[in-house]
């Protein structure tokens, strides 16, 4: 056999690993974001930088008043990352989000995630508001 079609043989197999791998990741961060509903409307944006490794994503859960009632990040690099508790955003409202404040215990890219989390959460209460 061609050593040529051994190593494309073997370069599609590794990319279909990875592929399935990234769906798994995919699907167990959903679920978590899935539970978070139960703390309220639910938001997610993401930030960081792609290539230097260092992108999260942050999923809050905002109650009627406009407090973070949970938080989970997910951020990692490779596909095994799980998504994490994120303690340092819970009572923090989304005004404070939407602002340019460092947070404690909150990373650089997580920050930028959860500001951008907030702005979408406020983009769809100004649009639900709009319609009705």
């Amino acid at each position: 056999m061609n050593p040529g079609f051994i190593i494309i043989g073997a370069l599609v197999a590794g990319w279909l690993v990875q592929i399935y791998f990234t769906y798994r990741q995919s699907m167990a961060f959903n679920d978590d974001v899935r539970r978070l509903r139960g703390s309220g409307t639910v938001s997610v944006g993401v930030g960081g930088n792609r290539y230097k490794g260092r992108r999260a994503f942050v999923a809050i859960a905002v109650d009627d008043a406009g407090v973070v009632r949970d938080a989970i990040t997910l951020g990692g690099l490779t596909t095994f990352a799980r998504a994490k508790s994120l303690p340092g955003l819970l009572g923090v409202k989304v005004s404070v989000l939407r602002g340019d404040r460092a947070l404690p215990h909150v990373s650089p890219s997580q920050r930028l995630a959860a500001r951008q989390a907030a702005e979408l959460y406020g983009a769809a209460r100004t649009t639900v508001r709009a319609t009705v």
